[in-house]
């Protein structure tokens, strides 16, 4: 599936990704079958491509979820928590996996509660494309949507993406930090949890 392998190329030196997930040169990557089956199932799951007009290969894609209501909100998280108690078969550390899903879940609960809200669940650019704004583009498709409807928008970001994320209007709410050393692995990993309102101008030029 092109999508999934373009997430696996977008994030090939994400260490969580791939601890999570197992290896990211999978030619049919484990989500991928949970990704198409959104795509297709579920109403509020908006997938935005960007692509190359010359070659016609899909570069860069956006998930964004917009629960216009609390009702459709909740239904959400309940499936989703549900999706987090199995870890993918591929997984190299499954109880990272269950982990991260759990403390991603409290974050959300804790922040954004179960309100109407536009969530990006995924934004991925392929490396050869990055650094042209394409991702961007990609992610004010869901901060415009999320701000025509008054809703606010949340995320969690890498610290690759942050700095993006920070120039167009989202700001901390918490951020998760990850010891690899309790699963008999080296390393931290930070992950950045984002709010931005829905009031908020497009593009923020205030650096803090």
């Amino acid at each position: 599936p092109p999508l999934a392998q373009l997430h696996n190329a977008a994030f090939t030196n994400d260490d969580l990704i791939e601890t999570m997930y197992g290896p990211l040169t999978q030619d049919d990557p484990p989500f991928a079958t949970d990704l198409q089956k959104i795509i297709a199932d579920d109403p509020h799951a908006r997938i935005t491509k960007a692509v190359d007009t010359e070659s016609g290969r899909i570069v860069g894609w956006s998930w964004w979820c917009i629960y216009p209501d609390a009702e459709a909100h909740a239904t959400a998280a309940e499936e989703a928590r549900k999706r987090g108690t199995i870890p993918p078969a591929t997984s190299l550390c499954p109880r990272l996996y269950l982990d991260y899903q759990d403390l991603k879940a409290r974050m959300r609960e804790k922040w954004i509660g179960i309100r109407a809200v536009a969530i990006l669940q995924l934004l991925a650019v392929h490396p050869d494309y990055q650094g042209r704004g394409i991702g961007t583009r990609l992610l004010m498709v869901g901060v415009e949507e999320a701000r025509r409807l008054g809703l606010p928008a949340w995320l969690e970001a890498s610290e690759a993406g942050y700095s993006v994320y920070r120039r167009c209007g989202f700001y901390d709410a918490e951020r998760m930090e990850l010891d690899f050393g309790k699963y008999g692995l080296s390393g931290m990993e930070h992950v950045y949890c984002m709010l931005m309102d829905g009031k908020q101008s497009s593009i923020s030029t205030v650096d803090n």
